[in-house]
């Protein structure tokens, strides 16, 4: 929605009455669902059922229609068929009541009808400045107030910080319900018509109740107000864990580009939440950790931690070296201990201990629990350690004596994360682990996490938490209209494509057309030799499939001999496509080929991707994609996370290369394909030669492809 007029969106979730339109009593009926839900939950506000004829439902005195209460309330639940929303919420609008729940399917989600009734939903809203969760959803639930104006049945929920946002209903009552987070705000948008992720979002950074937001997205509509939301948590020191659902439904986008082909949707949308800073899990049990550990009230009371070092701690060395490797993949950092903390340690462990990280303590500390306090004192005490973790399994099969052999290092953790300044969280593989250690540990507060992979990766997120990526000014590129005019008339050969791209400051290679053998020898002759042949023609994009490059060719018999094959291949392979003759072109001797480009996502628009280029740019796949507009700090940054730098840097021996080119060349291509985004789909640079160092880079092949051969240039 626009904003929040009048209050709109906190008359919603505070709301201290509602009306139940279509009030039902019948077993099944979703309005009846939310009736029981509110009555179970504690609603201390008003409840007004809506019903044609019935003189109570429930117990609850009713009235036939919204204009017959004495008082309006503050928001109305719509429990009635889809065909029969926007009427009532033309009615509720008309009286001032400024925030709805719609829980009927049958609207965009359901074909063109469906879409019809949607946007009808969406223009009454607009109107009347309506906060609407839905339609097509369960609703909301706030767990303080017990407002449960929620269509399934609500189990225990344990109360807490953080706020789950969910377009899924399924999944919203999956990590709410989990048990393992306490939630502040519940809420399942569904088709989020009107009211979306980023205004709850907007609402829960100015919740004292709320701490972290947990959502869950199918889809961004609005990349501008999600990324405001993210930013407005994050101004309020609370972090934003995301999970998208529906990741692979797209796949990879079809494209004549390479690009298209490596930078996938799901790729744009983490490149789009890593941007905003916000925490990307890949799975539910990656986005409960990332959660229930950003919200531990321990955690949160220690603040950020001074550094992002962590410290591995436990009783067995194969566990500590399985963690490690865990700990490695998920990009955690484990630093060498200072001379004193080793020195502390030796002090206390047995002499066949090793004094490191991770630190294995030994079988010792299970009949002197005292040595893992000191432990954890020495490891605390260490510059480089911003937070400990020990790894300790506990397997759920365990007799009470065997359990009970891990008592006294639970205590001891329990003892120590309740005075210690660093942060101090269980790690268990296992899962579940034992509960009778598992409560002892649970009683003190101590943050535990598991399984892994999804428990270090949450790890992370406490203690290097995604930065918002720097915003600083891109290249500046505007439209010419001569260039938008060539785009709308059709597709470009590649002469056309490199002289599009020298106009706009990219670095190409000398090259000329040329239409008959002669002209081939004279231009190879004024470049010099060697020389590459490509054949010239709009509609061969993949020239190599087609027969049409011959490189290195050293001299003028050997030009017109590749001139004839060319031809003769590319006729043969294509026999429709216009042949304009040969591109002759300078070889660009040395260097590391580079894959640049540019195509257009569907939610995001232009989107870049920078990787290893070459012949086999899509059997290898490297490749970072990034949000356009892109400043040269993010062109270097996506530069950083490809397989590029070490190749850049000099590989075993080879000259180092122009890295701040390379850079420059990225961001400036992501400025061109911002400034030509209503007229160009794809830009695919590859190779790109990087030269040695102060050499600058050469663009070797490249492809333009407008939007007009994916459609209109406004669709």
């Amino acid at each position: 929605m626009d904003g929040d007029r009048d209050g709109a969106l906190d008359r919603l979730i505070r709301a201290r009455s509602v009306a139940i339109v279509g009030a039902s009593e019948r077993p099944g009926a979703s309005s009846g669902f939310v009736v029981r839900n509110l009555i179970a939950q504690g609603y201390r506000g008003r409840i007004v059922p809506v019903h044609r004829s019935a003189p109570a439902v429930f117990g609850m005195p009713a009235v036939a229609r919204l204009a017959d209460m004495d008082v309006l309330p503050d928001a109305v639940l719509v429990g009635l068929p889809a065909d029969d929303v926007a009427p009532v919420l033309e009615e509720a609008g008309g009286l001032g009541i400024r925030a709805a729940v719609v829980l009927a399917s049958g609207f965009a989600e359901t074909g063109p009808a469906g879409v019809a009734r949607q946007d009808r939903l969406r223009a009454v809203a607009s109107r009347h400045g309506m906060a609407v969760c839905g339609p097509n959803c369960l609703g909301l639930f706030e767990t303080r107030t017990g407002l449960a104006l929620y269509s399934s049945r609500i189990a225990p929920m344990r109360v807490g910080g953080v706020a789950v946002l969910s377009h899924s209903g399924a999944l919203a009552i999956a990590l709410a319900q989990s048990g393992r987070i306490g939630v502040s705000l519940l809420v399942s948008a569904g088709n989020a018509a009107v009211t979306d992720i980023p205004d709850y979002l907007s609402y829960a950074a100015a919740d004292p109740a709320t701490t972290v937001a947990l959502v869950v997205v199918e889809g961004i509509a609005d990349p501008a107000a999600f990324a405001a939301g993210v930013a407005a948590m994050r101004a309020a020191g609370k972090p934003v864990v995301v999970l998208r659902a529906g990741r692979s439904s797209r796949g990879a986008k079809a494209s004549a580009a390479h690009t298209g082909a490596l930078a996938g949707s799901d790729a744009a949308f983490v490149a789009f939440f890593e941007r905003i800073g916000a925490v990307f899990a890949t799975d539910l049990e990656g986005a409960l950790q990332a959660a229930a550990l950003l919200s531990a009230p321990a955690l949160r009371a220690a603040g950020p931690p001074r550094t992002a070092g962590l410290a591995l701690v436990g009783v067995s060395g194969g566990g500590m070296a399985h963690a490690s490797d865990l700990a490695e993949e998920a990009g955690l950092c484990l630093p060498a201990l200072a001379p004193e903390t080793t020195d502390r340690l030796r002090a206390i462990l047995p002499a066949f201990a090793t004094p490191q990280n991770p630190l294995d303590l030994t079988g010792i500390v299970f009949g002197d629990p005292a040595v893992y306090a000191a432990a954890l004192a020495a490891l605390a005490a260490d510059p480089a350690v911003g937070a400990i973790c020990a790894i300790q399994d506990v397997p759920a099969g365990l007799d009470p004596e065997g359990a009970g052999e891990y008592a006294g290092i639970a205590d001891a953790l329990a003892a120590f994360s309740a005075t210690a300044a660093t942060p101090c969280l269980v790690l268990s593989h296992l899962a579940p682990s034992h509960e009778a250690i598992a409560a002892r540990l649970a009683s003190a507060d101590v943050p535990r996490v598991g399984g892994g992979r999804a428990g270090l990766a949450a790890l992370k997120a406490v203690l290097a938490p995604p930065p918002a990526a720097d915003a600083g000014p891109a290249p500046a590129v505007g439209a010419r209209p001569e260039w938008v005019g060539r785009f709308r008339q059709g597709p470009l050969s590649e002469r056309d494509a490199k002289l599009f791209l020298a106009a706009h400051g990219l670095p190409v290679t000398r090259e000329g057309a040329a239409a008959t053998a002669e002209a081939a020898v004279a231009l190879a002759m004024t470049i010099g030799f060697p020389v590459a042949l490509k054949v010239d023609s709009p509609d061969i994009p993949h020239k190599t499939e087609a027969g049409g490059v011959r490189l290195g060719l050293p001299d003028a018999r050997s030009v017109r001999a590749a001139f004839v094959e060319i031809l003769r291949g590319a006729r043969r392979h294509a026999p429709q496509a216009r042949i304009d003759g040969v591109l002759v072109q300078e070889m660009v001797q040395g260097g590391v080929e580079a894959l640049v480009g540019t195509t257009r996502d569907t939610t995001f628009g232009p989107v870049i991707l920078v990787g290893a280029g070459g012949i086999l740019v899509e059997l290898v796949r490297d490749g970072r994609v990034g949000i356009l507009p892109l400043c040269e700090a993010g062109a270097r940054s996506l530069l950083q996370h490809t397989r590029l730098p070490p190749l850049l840097a000099g590989w075993r021996g080879a000259p180092a290369c122009d890295e701040d080119a390379l850079v420059d060349l990225v961001a400036r291509l992501g400025a061109v394909a911002m400034a030509y985004r209503d007229v160009v789909e794809a830009i695919d640079l590859n190779p790109v030669v990087v030269l040695p160092r102060g050499r600058g880079v050469r663009i070797v092949d490249a492809l333009v492809v407008p939007r007009l051969a994916h459609g209109s240039p406004d669709g």
